[in-house]
């Protein structure tokens, strides 16, 4: 096995009405599987950081985190 960390990534993630969503969890799992190339690229996050609101319902939140890829066993690639 030849697991390589490829990057550290930052996605930028902008809730337009915060009363209107049911779980910040869900959003951040949804972002995080986003972010996988291949099928067997495995994503943590690192951090997340809550700029808080931008205007009154809206708000801003950064997502931090570490893309790792097996070179050994890549598995097929994630069509959007």
């Amino acid at each position: 096995m030849n697991i390589k960390t490829s990057y550290q990534g930052v996605v930028e993630l902008r809730i337009m009405d915060w009363d209107a969503i049911d779980s910040l969890g869900e959003k951040i799992t949804e972002v995080r599987n986003l972010q996988k190339i291949y099928t067997n690229d495995i994503v943590e996050i690192q951090q997340v950081v809550d700029f808080g609101r931008v205007t009154e319902k809206s708000h801003r939140i950064l997502i931090i985190f570490n893309l790792k890829r097996d070179l050994d066993n890549i598995g097929g690639g994630i069509i959007l």
